[in-house]
């Protein structure tokens, strides 16, 4: 269950992580829909998506179990791209990160604000299990999570159809535990 604090300001070292509301969530996000390959890697599929479609899809910030931060780096004024979390029943957490302005690609922005937003979860939440679900051939992300110590630990074979250019995608899961979190943390 979420405590008050989770929908708060987070800081790293070079970015604030913004809480947004739905409708900042939506209108932040619904231009980048526009943009396939993006979309692709974020959601699975490239197909456009109507304002309403993406309203359904999107995660929608509640305050209570949903949360989406956009990532502004620290001096600048305009996001770069959103963390989302999402609380899930029995004490889980679903994490899914989107970074679109490709100027910041490959400059570790993945690996800070997922840091900084793995432990305010863990600080604000009752949370003992965070996980996510990775397009197969997103290699990126499955290094991201696999470099923050997540386990693979399954495979959703064929389970989805990217509309825009008709390929069958397997889903990875991935998953990480408190205790594994803060053992982490003492190791390093």
């Amino acid at each position: 269950m979420a405590k008050s604090g989770l929908g708060a300001p987070i800081e790293s070292e070079r970015f604030r992580l913004v809480p947004l509301s739905r409708w900042g969530a939506f209108k932040l996000t619904y231009r980048w829909t526009k943009d396939s390959a993006f979309m692709s890697s974020y959601c699975g599929s490239g197909e456009p998506r109507s304002p309403w479609k993406w309203y359904r899809e999107m995660i929608r910030p509640n305050n209570r179990t949903k949360f989406v931060h956009a990532i502004v780096p620290h001096g600048q004024t305009e996001p770069i791209g959103v963390h989302t979390v999402a609380i899930k029943p029995y004490k889980s957490c679903l994490l899914a990160v989107g970074i679109h302005d490709r100027n910041w690609w490959g400059k570790g922005v993945v690996q800070e604000v997922r840091t900084r937003a793995i432990e305010h979860v863990f600080e604000h939440s009752d949370v003992e299990r965070l996980y996510a679900q990775v397009v197969a051939r997103n290699f990126p992300s499955i290094f991201n999570y696999r470099k923050l110590g997540f386990a693979h630990v399954g495979t959703l074979h064929r389970c989805r159809i990217d509309k825009a250019n008709g390929q069958v995608q397997d889903m990875l899961i991935f998953e990480m535990f408190r205790e594994q979190w803060m053992a982490r943390d003492a190791n390093a």
